[in-house]
């Protein structure tokens, strides 16, 4: 019977003395502007990454995943993240089947871009190639989207 209050008040200590006090990061807003569209058609699937794992298409692996109508000549993205490097990219979704679509040979038949506007003909662009530098004063970006 004594055993349990004393288990009880070490399990208290243990979890109030290890405990870190909480820290408060600050975020900085990332605002990106999507232009280029050659059709008000689909959706606009906008990720945002820390590595390269994952980029461009993985959802589980960013930072930051919106989806939103492409119901514009350009659509904005924001979202709030701890200043530091990252790589966005979006899809131009046309049918709304939440991926790339391609032809027989591989070529992309939906528009993509990444921030850095890199536009290499023969293969994708690489996270690298879109890396950015978020200060914590926040930045503002677009992305102009290019079909094949």
């Amino acid at each position: 019977m004594w055993r349990f209050p004393r288990i009880v008040g070490f399990l208290i200590l243990v979890t109030c003395s290890t405990g870190a006090a909480p820290t408060s990061q600050t975020l900085a807003r990332l605002t990106v502007k999507v232009t280029d569209l050659r059709s008000h058609k689909g959706q606009l699937i906008f990720g945002v990454f820390d590595q390269a794992n994952g980029f461009p298409t993985e959802s589980g692996k960013s930072k930051n995943w919106q989806i939103k109508k492409a119901d514009a000549d350009s659509v904005t993205f924001e979202c709030e993240l701890p200043a530091g490097v990252y790589g966005a990219s979006v899809l131009h979704d046309e049918n709304a089947n939440g991926r790339m679509d391609k032809n027989m040979v591989g070529v992309p038949e939906e528009g993509y871009g990444v921030t850095n506007n890199p536009k290499p003909k023969f293969r994708a662009a690489t996270y690298k190639e879109s890396t950015f530098t978020l200060p914590p004063e926040g930045a503002s970006l677009t992305i102009s989207v290019q079909y094949f």
